[in-house]
C-alpha cells in the first residue's frame, strides 16, 4: 500500500504567485520600451491584416507593429504614388532645364569661338576705319581702345582659348 502524499496547498499557491511575479516583471520590462494599445476593429479588416501578414511571412505581433509604425494603409500608397509622381515630373522639368542650359552654353562657345576667328579682321577693319578718319582730318573723333596696342601673341591667346580651347 502506497500512502499518498498531499502537497502543501499553501506551497504551491507560493510557487504560482512567484511564476506571476516573474511574468509580470518580464511584461513590465517589455512594457517600459513600448507602449500597449488596445483597438477594436472590424472581422472583415483583421482578416484582411492576417493575410497580408501571412503572405509577407511575418508574425502577427511582429507584422501588427511594423503595420503601425510604417503605415501601410490603402491612403499612404496614394499619397506614396503621387509624392512619387511629383518626384519624377520635378526630376524631368530639372532635366529639361539642363538640357537647355547645356545648349545654350554650347551655343555661346561656337559665337566665342567665331569671334575669335574674325579678330584678326576686325581689328584691322577697324585700325582702317580709323586710319581714313584721321586721313581726312577728323582726328577728334578718333578714340584710343585698348586693342589698338595688341600685338600678335594676344590675338593668339584667344585662339588657343576660344578656338581650340587650349586652357593658359
Amino acid at each position: 500500500m502506497k500512502i499518498k502524499r498531499r502537497e502543501d496547498p499553501y506551497r504551491e499557491e507560493i510557487s504560482q504567485k512567484r511564476r506571476a511575479d516573474l511574468i509580470s516583471a518580464l511584461e513590465e520590462i517589455d512594457s517600459r520600451e513600448k507602449s500597449r494599445l488596445r483597438a477594436a476593429i472590424p472581422f472583415e479588416a483583421a482578416k484582411k491584416m492576417e493575410v497580408f501578414l501571412e503572405e509577407k511571412g511575418l508574425p502577427r505581433r511582429q507584422g501588427i507593429q511594423m503595420l503601425i509604425e510604417y503605415g501601410l494603409s490603402e491612403e499612404n500608397e496614394k499619397e506614396l504614388e503621387n509624392l512619387e509622381s511629383e518626384r519624377k515630373s520635378q526630376i524631368n522639368y530639372l532635366y529639361g532645364n539642363y538640357c537647355r542650359m547645356k545648349f545654350q552654353a554650347y551655343e555661346f562657345l561656337m559665337e566665342n569661338k567665331a569671334l575669335a576667328m574674325k579678330l584678326i579682321f576686325l581689328l584691322s577693319e577697324n585700325q582702317s576705319l580709323k586710319n581714313r578718319l584721321k586721313g581726312e582730318g577728323l582726328q577728334s573723333y578718333v578714340s584710343q581702345d585698348e586693342w589698338d596696342n595688341w600685338d600678335e601673341t594676344v590675338i593668339d591667346n584667344y585662339y588657343r582659348k576660344y578656338v581650340f580651347a587650349s586652357r593658359l
